[in-house]
């Protein structure tokens, strides 16, 4: 089945890195590519005559980048899976991103993290932590601007949960395809802080895992005596995993790292690319 992939870019050298590894992590998926600039321009009712140049200057800039990246794409070695549209839109980026996921029902939404590592949490106020506040109802996969190829083997898949709530299958589908897509395994971490078994429930939701997980390579894991943020960094790192997904139910934990309320006590920058999968109604 064809993805939809949407790819904001400001036409950076990052934003043509996010390209190309997304044309390498799809490289074997029939795959439409949405390549969406945005620019800010008044669009008031009564223009004047310098708002109206303005506004066209900057339609005219975002439709030449967007023609050069198709340039640059027209020069790689053609994939007869793969194709192409470029979105130009006068909008804030979050708006345009949502308006395209509706449009075109995008199954993936990629973007660039700067610096080395992945920076979420809304509290710091970037780019990306607002963008993924804001736009509902699609996956998104953050990479670290300094990002690495991934690994030909023993690739996998980190995803802590606390199993308190039980997921809907469509809402895990992102991670189950790009583990296939891979072939990555994915381990199912559990941070256990406070020392405590499992309840009925907890292991009824953990046991439902199995159920969506039944194509792909996975495993159960657990920490204990750390807290969540330390366990999946010490984690990913021990094990050098490549990927890290995580659930941003709209209450909970995670729902923490992208809440401006949780600055001092949340320290979370992974250093690998950063699945986020949505709750959905």
């Amino acid at each position: 089945m064809e993805k939809k992939i949407l790819i904001p870019s400001n036409f950076t050298k990052h934003a043509w890195n996010t390209l190309v590894y997304a044309l390498n992590l799809y490289k074997d998926i029939p795959c439409t590519f949405y390549i969406l600039n945005t620019y800010k321009v008044s669009s008031r009712i009564s223009l004047g005559r310098n708002q109206t140049a303005d506004l066209e200057a900057a339609k005219a800039e975002s439709e030449k980048g967007l023609q050069k990246i198709m340039q640059g794409i027209n020069f790689r070695k053609e994939n007869q899976k793969h194709q192409f549209e470029t979105i130009s839109r006068n909008k804030e980026l979050a708006e345009a991103i949502q308006e395209v996921v509706d449009a075109h029902k995008i199954d993936l939404i990629l973007m660039v993290s700067r610096g080395e590592n992945v920076s979420i949490n809304t509290a710091f106020e970037s780019e990306i932590s607002e963008v993924i506040q804001k736009v509902e109802d699609c996956p998104f996969l953050v990479l670290p601007e300094q990002m690495q190829n991934f690994p030909e083997t023993n690739r996998e898949i980190v995803f802590p949960t606390n199993y308190k709530f039980a997921f809907k299958n469509k809402e895990l589908s992102a991670l189950i395809e790009m583990a296939i897509n891979l072939n990555a395994s994915i381990r199912v971490l559990y941070i256990d802080s406070l020392g405590k078994p499992l309840t009925k429930e907890q292991e009824e939701n953990k046991e439902s895992l199995k159920s969506y997980f039944t194509k792909v390579d996975f495993s159960f894991h657990k920490l204990t005596q750390t807290s969540v943020t330390t366990g999946i960094h010490l984690f990913i790192e021990s094990r050098e995993s490549n990927f890290l997904a995580l659930y941003k139910r709209r209450q909970g934990f995670f729902s923490k790292l992208f809440s401006q309320k949780f600055k001092e006590d949340i320290d979370f920058n992974p250093k690998v690319p950063v699945l986020i999968l949505k709750e959905l109604e």
